[in-house]
């Protein structure tokens, strides 16, 4: 055997492990991704519900004590200030940013859904809410309410 030869089955030996090794290296960055993007959808988990960031706004949503239920639903028909509509309105600004990003591409509908359902429908259960939507600038989060391809109105 001479050099030449053992040169042109050692280049073809390594073309073939080539070859052979994309459809292994594909397959791990593919693995990595989702892993990543797992990661990152615990992040967003994590910052919404593990935190008491959101807490009151989502008890007053949910159960309607009175008085404070009121009081939102006063101060946001009549766009005054008051704290629990400040908080109201960063809960709608975490929506709206979720909207956007599936507006992006960078979240589905299935990981909207799978995370934020209940939330989302909460929204929707309250009509003052729903109408303030466009006029305060959540454009987006009213498309995704709207669109029905997340969740029926309740």
């Amino acid at each position: 055997m001479t050099w030449t030869i053992l040169a042109e089955v050692l280049k073809a030996l390594g073309g073939l492990i080539a070859v052979l090794s994309f459809p292994f290296a594909l397959l791990t960055y593919a693995r990595s991704v989702r892993t990543r993007r797992a990661e990152w959808l615990a992040s967003l988990h994590e910052k919404f519900f593990e935190s008491d960031r959101y807490r009151e706004i989502r008890r007053v949503l949910d159960y309607r004590p009175e008085p404070e239920y009121g009081d939102l639903v006063k101060a946001i028909t009549a766009q005054s200030h008051h704290a629990l509509a400040d908080e109201l309105y960063r809960y709608l600004n975490f929506f709206e940013f979720l909207a956007g990003l599936r507006g992006l591409g960078q979240i589905s509908d299935e990981e909207i859904i799978g995370l934020f359902d209940y939330d989302l429908r909460l929204i929707t259960q309250h009509d003052f809410i729903m109408s303030t939507l466009r006029p305060q600038g959540f454009e987006r989060l009213a498309d995704l309410l709207a669109s029905g391809r997340l969740l029926p109105r309740s």
